[in-house]
C-alpha cells in the first residue's frame, strides 16, 4: 500500500526522499488544475456533471456547459497574455515561473552524468501559464512539441516526436559537448493555443487564444460547432470532437506510459487528483515497474484517503501529507524543490 508522510513532522525526511528520488531518477512532473489556482478555479466535479447530462441525453446542456467552462478559461488566458494587472494570474505566473527555474536549476545542478537533463511536466491543463512564465525566462528551453525549424514562415506544427530531441552545447575552442537542460511540456487534453488545420493537423494559434465570440447559446449547433473549434480534449465520456484530436491525445498518453516505464522513472504529482480514468490507470500500470516511483503532494490531509485508496496496491507510492500544517499550495510546494538544489537555488 502506498505510504503516507507527515509533512509537518518530517520535513527533512521529506525534502531528503525528494532529493534521493530526484538525483537518481528520470524526472517526470504531473500538474493538474490545482496547479493554477487562485487565477482559475478548479475544475472539480466538471466531468461528472457533464456526463450526467450526456447520460440523460440532454446533449445541448452537456454541450453549453463544457463551452461555458472553456470560455471562463479563455478568458483568463486572453488576460494573462495581454498582461493584464490582475492579482490572482499574477500570483499564479509568479509561482509557475518560480517552478520552472527551479526544475531548471535542478537539471543543471543534477550530479548523475547517466541520465538526461531533461524533465517531462505532463498536464491535464488548457491553460498557457506554463508557456507564458518560460517567455520570463530567456536561460530555460521549454519544449513545447511544435516544431519550429522552418525559417520562412510561422506556421508551427505539432510533432510528438519533438519530446526525444536532446540539445547540446559545444565550446568555440575545443570538441567539449555539454548537454543543456530542457523541459518538456506535454498537454495530454491539448491546449488554448492549439487549431486544427483542417483536422489533419494540429498547430500553434497564431494569436494565442481567441475567445469563440457571440455564440447563440441557445442553439445547440451554435454551440457544438463552437466547441468543435477547440482543439482539446472535452470534459466528458465522449472527449473527441474529432479523430485527429483522439490519434493526438492516445499518443501522448503512450509518451506518458513510455515515460514511466523508464529505470528509475520518478513522477511528482501535484494538484492532480488523478480523477482522469485514462492517466490513473496507466499509473497504475507503469507502478509495476518496481524501479519506478510515485510522489504525491497532497494539498490538504482530506485528499490523502482518496489517493490511498487510488494506489492501495502500490508500495512505490508516497503521499506527503501537510497533517494540521498549511495546505501545500504551488508555495510550499517549490519551497520544497528549492531545497534540493544546492544553496538552495534562488529561481531566476
Amino acid at each position: 500500500m502506498a505510504r503516507v508522510l507527515m509533512l509537518p513532522d518530517n520535513p527533512e525526511d521529506v525534502r531528503k526522499l525528494a532529493e534521493s528520488y530526484i538525483q537518481s531518477g528520470n524526472l517526470n512532473f504531473l500538474i493538474g488544475s490545482g496547479a493554477s489556482m487562485p487565477a482559475i478555479k478548479v475544475a472539480g466535479n466538471i466531468e461528472a456533471e457533464i456526463n450526467s447530462l450526456l447520460i440523460g441525453g440532454n446533449v445541448a446542456d452537456a454541450d453549453l456547459m463544457a463551452l461555458e467552462f472553456i470560455e471562463e478559461l479563455a478568458e483568463t488566458n486572453v488576460d494573462l497574455l495581454a498582461d493584464i494587472d490582475d492579482q490572482a494570474i499574477a500570483e499564479t505566473l509568479a509561482n509557475y515561473t518560480n517552478f520552472l527555474s527551479l526544475v531548471d536549476g535542478i537539471l543543471f545542478e543534477r550530479k548523475n552524468i547517466l541520465l538526461p537533463r531533461q524533465a517531462n511536466i505532463f498536464t491535464t491543463n488548457y491553460d498557457l501559464f506554463i508557456e507564458k512564465a518560460a517567455s520570463k525566462l530567456p536561460n530555460v528551453t521549454l519544449n513545447d512539441g511544435f516544431d519550429r525549424t522552418s525559417a520562412v514562415g510561422s506556421r508551427y506544427v505539432f510533432s510528438p516526436a519533438k519530446y526525444f530531441d536532446r540539445t547540446y552545447r559545444s565550446g568555440s575552442s575545443n570538441d567539449r559537448i555539454a548537454e543543456l537542460p530542457v523541459t518538456n511540456l506535454i498537454k495530454v487534453h491539448g491546449s488554448l493555443s492549439w487549431q486544427r488545420d483542417a483536422d489533419k493537423e494540429i498547430c500553434f494559434a497564431p494569436d494565442g487564444v481567441s475567445l469563440s465570440g457571440h455564440v447563440q447559446k441557445n442553439n445547440p449547433v451554435a454551440v457544438s460547432s463552437a466547441l468543435a473549434k477547440r482543439a482539446v480534449i472535452l470534459p466528458n465520456i465522449r472527449k473527441f470532437e474529432s479523430t485527429l484530436i483522439e490519434r493526438v491525445y492516445f499518443d501522448l498518453l503512450r509518451l506518458y506510459s513510455n515515460c514511466m516505464d523508464r529505470d528509475n522513472a520518478l513522477l511528482i504529482a501535484f494538484g492532480f487528483s488523478f480523477a482522469d480514468e485514462h492517466i490513473l490507470d496507466i499509473t497504475r500500470r507503469a507502478l509495476r515497474n518496481p524501479t519506478a516511483q510515485l510522489l504525491i503532494f497532497a494539498y490538504s490531509s482530506a485528499n490523502v484517503g482518496a489517493f490511498s485508496e487510488k494506489f492501495s496496491q502500490n508500495r512505490n507510492v508516497t503521499i506527503v501529507d501537510p497533517g494540521g500544517g498549511p495546505p501545500t499550495d504551488f508555495k510550499i510546494f517549490n519551497s520544497i524543490l528549492r531545497q534540493v538544489i544546492p544553496q538552495g537555488g534562488e529561481p531566476a
